[in-house]
């Protein structure tokens, strides 16, 4: 029996540091905040504000799932936060989804080739 191979990405954030990463109700405080995020993006650390996405594939048949504006590092993984963030069962959907558009899209081909094949079309 085959099994769901799982993979975890850390992929560059598109959603701007400023604004979104806190809103402590401390305009001064989540200013710093920030900055302190954007230096160290400025450095390469693309763990600093980040997109986790998880892979689950079966048989060159791909389910995806992820979230953004994460921030990794101190003892915090790109698996604990998909883990947390249930990224792993959303990908596991995703692939059944992908399995089922598959097998049904096969199924309509298979009529469609017999059919023309049978000379009806």
């Amino acid at each position: 029996m085959t099994s769901v191979a799982y993979s975890v990405e850390i992929e560059a954030e598109d959603l701007p540091v400023r604004g979104n990463y806190m809103a402590s109700g401390d305009d001064a405080f989540d200013q710093q905040c920030e900055d302190e995020v954007i230096a160290k993006l400025d450095r390469g650390d693309i763990e600093a504000w980040c997109y986790v996405k998880v892979t689950a594939e079966l048989a060159g048949f791909r389910g995806t799932a992820g979230i953004g504006g994460c921030t990794l590092g101190e003892g915090y993984t790109a698996e604990q936060c998909a883990v947390e963030h249930g990224l792993y069962a959303e990908a596991l959907a995703d692939l059944r989804a992908t399995l089922k558009h598959a097998a049904e899209a096969g199924s309509q081909a298979q009529r469609l080739l017999a059919d023309l094949e049978g000379g009806a079309l």
